[in-house]
Formats: structure tokens, C-alpha cells, sequence
């Protein structure tokens, strides 16, 4: 089943295929006129260690842009207005015309494991995994480089990424430090990915990522990634049941004089069942090692790393492909801090209007 992309018909990642390469499609074939979208996500949260009142909040809100820009390019952009900045997450264009290979150049979403690949208004849980955060990224490693994907010929799916990336400081955002001004300093990335067909219903899919640059201490800093992910959908009912497994590994560290030092790392398995065509269900385990969340904190309220177990559950309401309703549960319990465990329930509301992109499947 050589397949490179799905369209995703919700948060719940029910997926139509698309065509391995890209192809001029009615949708955004207009140049005077690209095609355009746009998400708003809300949520609330009760979470008694956390400092604020309880109450719906604004998250973001996404505009989506597409278009075809000559024979042999599509451009597209990902503009996120939240509360506090507004951020151009994803300009790039694509190349359409090259058969088994596909260049991507950019403001891009690394292709880096797989919960890295998915927006905010995508993710299967309120909450992305903690080791996210604390290794590439919450919202994954988003820089601006080029990447090339390769649909080798092998018998069955298999796709070989590579890129380079400009070289940019740890922030706020981004825990990798590839800041090193040296002109050899070139971050690069490798994702290499594999499916297999395991019946006519069930697909098994395995992934390895590789991301490495110099820093502004001039050593090497890299994360690492594997994911497993078994996948269900019924032919004669894709619509009305299925099942999702997914597990993820991801570390972030450093080599000096020729040792390595393993800083954060950690994973989480999950398994999402679709009760129906509107009603899906989820639950995912996790840890995270020497990292960092919002309540693992001192007795004077400074951020404090630990290892911290996560447990969550989730409902979901999915009348359509444009919007849903989720509610969730989670307890977390760490090894430090002044507040060891923390208990949350949440909401979140995700509404989409005209055309949005496929996310990745």
C-alpha cells in the first residue's frame, strides 16, 4: 500500500488516503484564489496545584492557505493567532512533479516521530505526551530548512526523509540547542518509515528519527525517536468502528570528549476505539525522565525537573469532520516538588471551517 499522505476527517485521525505524490486537485486549483481554512480550539481545565481561576479558555485559532503555484510547486501556510504572539508555524512549498521524491522547502514541521507531526487541534489527547516538550518540542521541531522524501521501491511502504535546518538557539519553544554560529554547523534530520498491510482491515507501521546539530556550548545535541503504531479500520465500516495502538520512544542529549550524556527522555502507549460514527474513546500511559510540567515545582515556585508518571482517559464527541467536543481526565505523580501528584479534568472544543490539510496519517 504505497500510500505518502491521509486526509484526516477529524481530531480522532479518521484518515481517507491520498496520492503518493502531490497533484493539482480541484480544492485549490484556482491560482487567484487559494484554497483557505481555518481551526479555533478552546478548552478549560480544573487542576487544583495550578494557579489561575477555572473557565473556558481562547487557545488558538489557524488559518490555512493552499494553492498551486506552477506545474511544478504548491505553496502552502499554517498562521497561528494565539492569546499572547502569532506565528507563521508553516510556509512552504512542495514540489509535484518529481516521481518518488518529494522537496519540501521552508518554514517546516519536521518529519521527526509522530505525535511531532500532528497540530495542536490534531493531537488524540487535550495534552500532548510531557517528554514532547521536553525533547523536540511540544507542538514537534518546526524550523526553517528543506527536507526531501523518498517512496522507495520496496514491496511494501516505505519512505526515507531526510533534511537541514537553520541554526537556532534553545528557546521557550524549542529545547534543542543547534545555535552554534560555526559555519559547518548544518542541523540535519533523518526519519526513516515503514508499513505493512497486516490484513485487509489492520495496518502495522514502525518509525526511527535522528535529529543533530551543534550548539552555543559547541558540543553536539541530538534527540532520538522510535514509535510503533497499529492501526484498525474496518473496510465495510471505516466509519463506524476501528482502533488505534501507539506507542513512542523519544530522547534528547549531548556528546562531549567523546562521551555522551543522555538528558531527557521517556515515551507513552496509547489506544484510541471508536465506539461509533460520532463517539471515540481513548486512553494513554506515560513517563518522562528528568523533565520538566507545569506542576513540578519548589517550595518557591521555580521549575524543578523530575520523573513524572501520567495516566490519562478521554471521550469524544465527533459529529462531523469540523468539529468536536472532548472531555478528559488525568493524574500525574512525580518524584520531587511541592505538589507530587496532580489531578485534571478538561474540555476542549475544535470547530473548522472550509478547507484544511491533510494531516499526517
Amino acid at each position: 500500500m504505497k500510500l505518502r499522505t491521509f486526509a484526516c476527517l477529524s481530531a480522532a485521525l479518521v484518515c481517507i488516503p491520498a496520492l503518493a505524490t502531490a497533484q493539482t486537485s480541484p480544492m485549490f486549483s484556482n491560482l487567484a484564489n487559494p484554497a483557505i481554512g481555518m481551526n479555533a480550539l478552546f478548552s478549560g481545565q480544573g487542576a487544583h496545584n495550578l494557579d489561575g481561576a477555572y473557565g473556558l479558555q481562547f487557545d488558538e485559532a489557524e488559518i490555512s492557505l493552499i494553492s498551486v503555484v506552477d506545474p511544478y510547486w504548491t505553496f502552502a501556510g499554517n498562521i497561528v493567532f494565539a492569546p499572547e504572539e502569532v506565528d507563521p508555524e508553516e510556509v512552504w512549498v512542495r514540489s509535484t512533479s518529481i516521481p518518488s521524491l518529494q522537496l519540501k522547502l521552508g518554514k517546516l514541521r519536521g518529519t521527526f516521530g509522530k505525535h511531532g507531526l500532528l497540530h495542536t487541534h490534531a493531537f488524540p489527547f487535550v495534552q500532548a505526551p510531557i517528554v514532547m516538550a521536553n525533547t523536540i518540542g511540544e507542538e514537534g521541531f518546526k524550523d526553517a530548512g528543506a527536507e526531501a522524501a523518498w517512496l522507495t521501491p520496496l514491496p511494501w511502504f516505505s519512505e526515507l526523509t531526510g533534511g537541514v535546518y537553520q541554526a537556532i538557539p534553545a528557546d521557550g519553544g524549542q529545547p534543542l540547542d543547534f545555535g552554534s554560529t560555526q559555519h559547518d554547523n548544518v542541523p540535519f534530520l533523518g526519519h526513516f518509515k515503514n508499513q505493512f498491510d497486516l490484513n485487509d482491515a489492520t495496518t502495522l507501521e514502525i518509525g526511527q528519527s535522528l535529529l543533530q546539530g551543534r550548539g552555543t556550548d559547541e558540543h553536539r545535541h541530538a534527540a532520538y525517536g522510535a514509535d510503533v503504531t497499529v492501526r484498525n479500520v474496518p473496510p465495510r465500516s471505516s466509519n463506524q468502528h476501528g482502533w488505534i495502538l501507539q506507542s513512542e520512544y523519544l530522547q534528547k542529549g549531548s556528546r562531549a570528549g567523546g562521551s555522551y550524556a543522555r538528558e531527557q527522555d521517556g515515551g507513552y502507549a496509547s489506544f484510541q476505539y471508536r465506539l461509533s460514527q460520532v463517539w471515540w474513546v481513548g486512553i494513554r500511559g506515560e513517563q518522562a525522565r528528568k523533565s520538566f510540567t507545569d506542576f513540578l515545582v519548589d517550595d518557591t515556585g521555580a521549575s524543578i525537573a523530575g520523573k513524572v508518571n501520567r495516566g490519562s482517559v478521554n471521550v469524544g464527541w465527533t459529529p462531523s469532520e469540523f468539529s468536536f467536543v472532548r472531555l478528559e481526565y488525568s493524574h500525574s505523580k512525580a518524584d520531587a516538588g511541592v505538589h507530587p501528584t496532580d489531578d485534571r479534568l478538561m474540555i476542549q472544543m475544535s470547530y473548522t471551517i472550509g478547507y484544511h490539510p491533510a494531516h499526517a496519517y
